[in-house]
């Protein structure tokens, strides 16, 4: 199953939207009010621009399905910080969120393994890790990135970032989602 991101940048409103959050703000709201799946309400955001938060009480999602919000249980949260155990829970479990510190020269990616060479800090970045590789021209370990600038920028959407680089090995997380219980939400 894959979660809208959608949602919690629509829905979150401890969080800035499209003009950035805190981490750790998204995953106290995937524990205590949860996120419906991406194909119920997909990521629209890469334009900069987020869609309203439609009504909790939907009968059907955009997918036809009845909209139904998963939660991620806390005992079921991993933080993973070093490469063995975040090959192993991507492995095991699926893709997983991360976040990093983005500098200037980021913003130019186009192919390869991603590492910081030039630039100043612009800020920080959530990304979906999907996978990891070592590249055989440069011979770096890498994280292969889904990101959400869409699919002109980088590599049809996706990158690889060196691993370790930017600080991303410490901002790695997982749960498994369960149905979260019918509250109601009043926003």
């Amino acid at each position: 199953m894959i979660l809208s991101p959608q949602d919690p940048v629509s829905c979150d409103y401890n969080n800035y939207g499209c003009d950035g959050g805190y981490i750790n703000a998204v995953w106290g709201y995937l524990t205590t009010t949860g996120v419906v799946t991406d194909a119920c309400f997909p990521y629209q955001s890469g334009s900069g621009v987020a869609p309203a938060c439609p009504s909790p009480y939907h009968e059907k999602c955009n997918d036809g399905t009845t909209w139904t919000k998963y939660k991620c249980e806390t005992s079921s949260i991993t933080n993973p910080t070093n490469v063995n155990s975040i090959m192993a829970e991507l492995y095991n479990n699926g893709p997983m969120e991360g976040a990093f510190t983005v500098y200037e020269d980021f913003f130019s990616y186009s192919s390869g393994v991603y590492y910081h060479v030039s630039g100043g800090v612009a800020g920080g970045h959530a990304i979906k890790i999907i996978g990891y590789g070592k590249d055989s021209a440069s011979g770096l370990s890498y994280w292969l990135c889904a990101n959400s600038w869409g699919v002109g920028w980088g590599m049809q959407g996706f990158f690889k970032i060196k691993q370790g680089d930017c600080g991303i090995n410490q901002q790695v997380y997982s749960c498994t989602p369960s149905v979260a219980e019918a509250e109601p939400e009043f926003f």
